[in-house]
């Protein structure tokens, strides 16, 4: 098995070191509205509806941004959208530490940081265009840069109670500035868009392709549609109210933190494992066993018994980073994948994102917990769980039938 991994350039995993590096510093917005959003509320004097607000306004731009932000990588290559999509995170991070003010945080993080959503689908078409043989295996590793960041950042923090979520601003600014410009211009390939004539013969042949294919796998695509927004919503759950629903269920801040770091470990050798099986089983029987552990892992948190926490972060650690790629991989398979269609169904998972903030704020400001939000997930983790059992024995059966015209 060792061997197989050469058949890929050694170029395209220099290149997946890069993304992993980018991704790894990433992670610290992820950790800073996840752990500090009551210290955020405290300090700027605003509500978690307002912080609730600013994130879902980020990913409402970020959500009209990947369509766009596909087709400018169709035009003019991954590697100039993802150095504008750094500079445009660099800015908003700038803003919220010069300024303490709510209306500055909201513009920073709501509507600046929101812009980077142009270069959401940039990874997903280098890894695709680098990879042939591993690209499941590349995906997970991909993103398990974004768990080994939340596991790091995490005990940090936690352990260092002097510092505060500017602090993790100013680190995220800084090492924008310092680490993520510099990979980018160096580390990233610079694939740029071919001839006019070129570039206008391949968008018509690639546009004739993604609509054939749309029209003769609608299903597929409905199904990872409704899955990747499934897979936004339970972020929007996660996070920006994970820690709140633990706090409000009186969980120690020593558990809180344990599940954080446990969230993120299991986040490591969930994308790995699953990316080991993508490659190796089918795709849809994975994915369908991948949000049925979803449905576990949220009635764990629906109930709150005392290890709630952890079996959640277990639970939901394991399938949180392969959602997106296993959908996206599943349609890739059926039709080439090109910057807008990849842009296109990630439009879905920023808008269940959305949801999935502002209902957790209503949520909270009615009914004063989240068991609603949580009961939500259930529900459309087994809507998307039947969805791609549906899809496998449905193409299963109609596998078999064709054998059976082929041998008659």
């Amino acid at each position: 098995m060792g061997t197989t991994w050469f058949k890929e350039s050694k170029y395209a995993w220099i290149g997946l070191g890069s993304l992993w590096i980018i991704g790894f510093i990433g992670a610290l917005t992820r950790f800073i509205m996840a752990y500090f959003q009551v210290q955020i509320s405290e300090d700027l004097g605003i509500s978690r509806g307002f912080i609730s607000m600013a994130w879902s306004t980020n990913l409402l731009i970020a959500a009209l941004c990947a369509p766009l932000g596909g087709w400018l990588v169709d035009r003019y290559g991954p590697r100039k959208i993802m150095l504008v999509s750094a500079v445009i995170g660099i800015l908003g991070t700038g803003t919220v530490v010069l300024g303490h003010h709510a209306i500055v945080f909201f513009i920073g993080y709501g509507v600046i940081s929101g812009f980077v959503g142009l270069g959401t689908s940039t990874t997903y078409m280098l890894v695709f265009e680098w990879f042939q043989h591993h690209r499941a295996k590349a995906t997970a590793l991909l993103a398990s840069a974004s768990s080994v960041g939340l596991a790091v950042s995490t005990p940090i923090f936690v352990s260092s109670s002097w510092l505060t979520w500017k602090d993790a601003f100013l680190a995220s600014f800084v090492l924008g500035i310092i680490v993520t410009l510099p990979v980018i211009w160096f580390g990233i390939k610079g694939t740029g868009p071919k001839g006019n004539k070129a570039k206008k013969v391949e968008d018509q042949e690639s546009t004739k392709a993604i609509s054939k294919g749309i029209s003769a796998h609608l299903p597929i695509f409905i199904v990872v549609a409704c899955a990747l927004f499934t897979c936004g919503f339970n972020m929007g759950t996660v996070e920006m109210n994970l820690v709140a629903i633990h706090q409000l269920a009186s969980v120690s801040p020593s558990m809180i933190a344990l599940s954080m770091s446990v969230l993120g470990i299991l986040e490591i050798i969930g994308s790995l494992m699953f990316g080991y099986f993508l490659d190796r089983v089918n795709k849809l029987v994975m994915m369908t066993i991948l949000y049925g552990i979803r449905i576990m892992g949220f009635a764990f948190l629906f109930m709150h018994v005392g290890w709630s926490p952890v079996l959640f972060a277990i639970a939901f650690g394991i399938t949180y980073l392969s959602a997106i790629p296993g959908g996206l991989l599943i349609v890739n398979e059926f039709a080439n994948g090109k910057g807008k269609q990849t842009g296109f169904l990630l439009l879905f998972h920023q808008g269940g994102g959305i949801l999935g903030a502002l209902i957790g704020g209503v949520s909270f400001d009615y009914f004063s917990n989240y068991q609603v939000l949580i009961g939500v997930d259930v529900f459309i983790c087994m809507l998307v769980t039947l969805g791609y059992f549906f899809l496998y024995t449905t193409r299963k059966r109609s596998f078999r039938l064709q054998n059976m015209k082929a041998s008659a």
